[in-house]
């Protein structure tokens, strides 16, 4: 059987029935019910004590003799105890005194009394109206206030139109007033059954939906932290792997290109700055490498390392591995002088550590050689300058017998 246009949905139906089996679905369910009943049930009991008040003057001022004041009078009473009754069986399950199936089933014994109580009224009007508002009435406003599926729903529809449709021969008189009736109830039945099951089916795809949406929104949001989770890790190792890049593998101190970082660190935002350099080279470290094995020439290497990175103060100087046996010590805002004590205190540092070195012409310990340079940087050419020329100085300290400090001045080329 082909699905009317209204009722079709493009939702998977195992996963609509997974959600609308739940227990949390009912609880919803009956809590919806609860929020918009509350309100209705304080309207009508607020309508029935008026509808009471006037039936109650009226008949005291005896309006019309063919009336049944009492029975109305009755009836109105039944319909406020109705819902005063379902406001405290809220009250009672709201403060878990009543089971959510108890609820349940009260919501549809509620639903069919107040479905009954409309079909008696309207059997009531046939003899002075010969309407059925009362009963369309009721029959609309449960249809569309209440979320009750279909098994449930035909309870008290059922009940309440058998009721009238068996009463309205022994409450009118008039065969032809009946016919209409009964014409006019089933094109009504038919007309609200079918909006309370648009609006039922509109509300458990709309509840569904929102559990989708939830479900979403919590996958996308573990997911979001589970990428940011990621994302740390990923700058961690970027991080590392950067710091890697800019270190020297075997002795730990920066190479090459960290002391290209250093320096653009350094000249940001600053238009001139003094630059010392100290070139440093293992004297004889060939001859080392040859009588001691490549393994104890790292070692020494690596202890060398140590002495010249010992002396670094602060974030203005550097200790780097330029190549092979060479090293180098830069420092900003140093000068002349000083930059020197510090050059015969690295050498002095690496001679304590009395790393015997018998082929050595210079010591029988491992020395090293120094060459100094402080200059005025300015630009990149200034850079390159003050390293030839503290190189210049290094070879100048190796033609001087080694194991000491030479110095040359740097003298910053003019422009053509």
């Amino acid at each position: 059987m082909k699905i009317p246009y209204f009722f079709e949905t493009d939702m998977p139906t195992n996963i609509r029935k997974e959600y609308l089996d739940s227990k949390e679905f009912k609880e919803d369910l009956i809590l919806q019910n609860i929020r918009r009943v509350k309100l209705l049930a304080i309207i009508i009991i607020a309508i029935e004590m008026i509808f009471l008040l006037i039936d109650i003057i009226s008949c005291f001022l005896k309006v019309n003799k063919s009336f049944s004041f009492y029975s109305y009078m009755v009836m109105y009473l039944i319909m406020i105890a109705i819902n005063l009754t379902y406001l405290l069986l809220i009250e009672n399950f709201c403060q878990k005194r009543i089971s959510l199936r108890a609820m349940d089933t009260l919501t549809v014994v509620f639903l069919t009394l107040i479905m009954i109580w409309g079909s008696v009224i309207s059997l009531m009007d046939q003899k002075l109206y010969g309407h059925l508002m009362t009963y369309m009435v009721n029959m609309i406003v449960c249809s569309i206030i209440y979320f009750i599926d279909a098994k449930r729903m035909i309870i008290p529809y059922l009940t309440s139109t058998l009721i009238l449709a068996i009463g309205l021969p022994f409450f009118q008189n008039s065969s032809n007033i009946i016919i209409g009736h009964y014409l006019n109830m089933t094109v009504f039945v038919v007309i609200s059954w079918t909006a309370s099951r648009i609006i039922y089916r509109n509300y458990c795809d709309n509840y569904v939906i929102k559990q989708l949406m939830n479900q979403s929104n919590l996958l996308l949001e573990k997911e979001i932290e589970e990428n940011k989770i990621i994302n740390k890790k990923l700058k961690n190792i970027n991080a590392q792997l950067k710091k890697l890049a800019l270190l020297d593998e075997l002795t730990g101190l920066l190479n090459r290109r960290g002391f290209r970082e250093f320096i653009d660190r350094m000249l940001q935002n600053k238009s001139e700055l003094i630059l010392s350099v100290i070139m440093i080279d293992v004297d004889n470290f060939k001859l080392y490498n040859d009588s001691y094995g490549h393994e104890k020439g790292d070692l020494t290497l690596i202890e060398v390392a140590k002495q010249i990175n010992s002396l670094i103060e602060n974030t203005e100087q550097i200790a780097i591995r330029w190549g092979g046996e060479e090293f180098i010590y830069a420092a900003f805002n140093k000068s002349q002088e000083d930059i020197i004590k510090i050059a015969n205190s690295i050498r002095l540092k690496v001679m304590n550590l009395e790393i015997p070195n018998e082929r050595s012409s210079t010591s029988l310990y491992i020395t090293i050689s120094l060459g100094t340079c402080t200059g005025t940087l300015v630009s990149a050419k200034d850079i390159s300058g003050i390293i030839d020329t503290a190189d210049q100085a290094l070879y100048l300290a190796k033609s001087n017998g080694r194991n000491c400090v030479a110095t040359l001045t740097y003298n910053k080329p003019s422009d053509v």
